[in-house]
């Protein structure tokens, strides 16, 4: 192909010098015009017939090319902009998207960068688990234009900090009471496929003590301008009052999120005060666009003070208002059920019925003696309603089920919504760590895409966890206290990557279940011989490694990468990169296994106890005792109660 590209171009050139045509420049293109200046002949170096060199490339250069560089086909979208690189010759990047027009991409060098959908910006905006197709095209000096690359994606949470195009890593850092916290980013560098091994960006209060800043982490672009911005609970806020602050730092752009501390003139971008004592405002913080007006909403739930849930409308491009509820300002939406069942432990989000709009889905884990139950709020055409649609207790099978014994704490941990039948409506993966003595389930339900019951009472499938007498002191695996989402294969279905911090006598084991396809996934226990794909496990007993998790595609190639806290002593977080067939394989760190990266802090406690996960994907509540609920970290438990 390349051999007869260049004969064409060859008999071209000779036939034009036959002809005696000056205007050997002139050429016809679908997308743009050929620059005046070669048409009418005014002198011009990127016209061929004013610089030799122009013509050689012309002539004899290659097909033109482009390379993207940041998300592959059915990659799920966690930045807000596309980056990739070009050959010499390339005058022109051109990006379609949903069959849209061709516009134009930055080119800096042999560099272009594009930017999607951001609502400040483009004044268009694509809502949490939308599907999309994107074109890209390259044009050389002459016209030719390449065949388009054409690739379908998710939209997912934004985690991209600085807009290089690949997401960053955003988690946290806090013990105790006792010690200051901090929220930390780890910029990704997709040229190595590995994320800073220490922070880039440090925040904090400044507070030894008193706050717990930095308790719970979560993402979201509040402002619409394509960079991911921070929200960070600090629920024991001021001075151990437990009114709870919650704060959020915008990105600066290209420069990120600069390090703040807010007690040496630090600065923050928006402040929200919880309502009175008691009340632990931040004790589960995310970002996502509620009402659709293309701006993330600040959703803020705490299971404190009978169950509260917050959700604060971003003003456009200054973000979200500032707001101080204890001296009589209110939230846009306010719930406060008063059913004493920990309402607010996790929320998430997601298009459950597949209007174009986010609904909400929020965790009462002590419901009915710790059976468990998730509030299920679907929207109306872009209003959280102020009751939810449906109530979806834990099951009573299988054996002996979430209604017996020690219950399941349904949603004690987190819970995702992600398409795992491909259906276009967010299905639902929930844990109950605490099933059958703490051995621990996983629940999967598929939506029916319904507005009034979108869940039917049976789960689609379930995952057992190992037998207890494998796990730690013989009674506690504690399988399901953590579940994340992601496509570990690149095959467009999500995946399921579920903690068991206390398996394999207290070493912590993390299992990735691969997704089958449209039928979704199977049964599994794994006390009766069943297998996950791979098994990640821990390097020493006592770590809680497993803890958190998170799938995230740092490297953009369209595979989901792992990332593990363990948060016991220092505190450490493993980054295994996919490798596509049985994502990272299984590796265990006690035993030869290996980490492709392990990141880490000087501070000298609890690092990676939060980390900030995919909208659909939120971070964990682990470690606090509310009510009759207590979700422990083994040895390092510490109740805040």
């Amino acid at each position: 192909m390349i051999r007869q590209n260049f004969y064409q171009k060859l008999l071209t050139f000779f036939f034009l010098i036959l002809a005696g045509s000056p205007n050997i420049n002139c050429w016809s293109n679908p997308i743009f015009l050929p620059m005046v200046e070669c048409w009418v002949q005014i002198p011009n170096s990127r016209c061929p017939d004013s610089n030799i060199s122009q013509l050689f490339l012309v002539l004899f250069a290659l097909s033109p090319s482009v390379t993207i560089s940041n998300i592959a086909n059915h990659s799920i979208l966690q930045t807000g902009f596309l980056v990739g690189q070009i050959r010499p010759g390339i005058v022109s990047v051109s990006v379609s998207l949903d069959g849209g027009p061709y516009t134009n991409a930055a080119i800096n060098g042999l560099n272009w960068r594009y930017q999607l959908p951001a609502q400040a910006i483009t004044g268009t905006h694509w809502n949490i688990g939308s599907k999309h197709k994107i074109s890209v095209t390259a044009m050389d000096g002459v016209g030719n234009r390449s065949t388009p690359q054409v690739l379908n994606v998710v939209k997912g949470t934004n985690h991209d900090t600085d807009g290089d195009g690949f997401p960053d890593v955003i988690l946290s850092d806090v013990l105790t009471n006792s010690v200051q916290g901090y929220g930390l980013v780890f910029l990704a560098h997709g040229s190595t496929g590995i994320p800073s091994s220490s922070p880039d960006s440090i925040l904090t209060d400044g507070l030894v003590g008193s706050s717990y800043f930095g308790d719970r982490i979560g993402a979201g672009d509040f402002n619409g301008d394509g960079y991911a911005d921070i929200v960070i609970g600090s629920q024991a806020a001021p001075g151990y009052t437990t009114f709870g602050h919650v704060y959020i730092f915008h990105s600066s752009g290209q420069g990120g999120i600069a390090s703040q501390n807010l007690n040496s003139g630090g600065s923050y971008n928006s402040f929200i005060k919880g309502h009175t004592t008691g009340n632990r405002l931040g004790s589960f913080v995310m970002g996502g666009d509620v009402n659709n007006d293309g701006y993330d909403d600040a959703i803020l739930t705490s299971p404190w003070s009978g169950g509260l849930g917050y959700i604060f409308y971003s003003q456009g491009t200054a973000g979200v208002p500032s707001k101080d509820l204890s001296t009589g300002a209110i939230a846009d939406i306010t719930y406060n059920f008063g059913n004493n069942d920990d309402f607010g432990f996790q929320s998430a989000i997601g298009d459950i019925n597949a209007d174009g709009y986010t609904d909400l889905v929020v965790s009462a884990p002590t419901y009915n003696a710790q059976q468990g139950r998730l509030y299920i709020f679907i929207s109306n055409s872009g209003t959280i309603p102020g009751a939810p649609q449906q109530f979806l207790v834990g099951p009573t099978s299988p054996a002996p089920g979430c209604a017996s014994g020690t219950g399941c704490s349904l949603g004690a941990g987190p819970f995702v919504l992600a398409d795992f039948n491909g259906d276009s409506c967010a299905d639902l993966a929930v844990g109950g760590s605490s099933f059958n003595t703490n051995q621990g389930i996983v629940f999967v339900f598929h939506s029916n895409c319904g507005s009034v019951t979108p869940y039917s009472a049976a789960p689609n499938a379930t995952f057992i966890g190992p037998a207890l007498a494998t796990c730690n002191g013989g009674t506690n695996c504690s399988f399901g206290v953590t579940v994340s989402t992601g496509d570990t294969n690149g095959d467009g279905y999500f995946d399921l990557l579920i903690g068991s911090h206390l398996a394999s006598a207290g070493y912590g084991n993390v299992y990735l279940f691969q997704n089958s396809g449209a039928a979704g996934f199977s049964n599994v226990d794994l006390s009766s011989g069943g297998t996950a794909t791979s098994v990640l496990t821990g390097p020493s007993a006592g770590l809680n490694f497993g803890i958190f998790t998170s799938l995230q595609d740092i490297t953009g190639d369209g595979m989901s990468d792992v990332l593990v806290s363990a948060t016991g002593g220092t505190g450490q977080v493993y980054y295994f990169k996919s490798a596509g067939t049985s994502g990272p394989g299984n590796q265990n760190l006690s035993a030869g296994g290996v980490a492709t990266s392990v990141l880490s802090v000087p501070f000298g406690q609890s690092f990676g106890n939060s980390i900030a996960r995919n909208q659909s994907d939120q971070d964990e509540m682990i470690g606090l005792s509310v009510s009759n609920l207590e979700i422990g970290l083994g040895s390092n438990f510490t109740s805040i109660k």
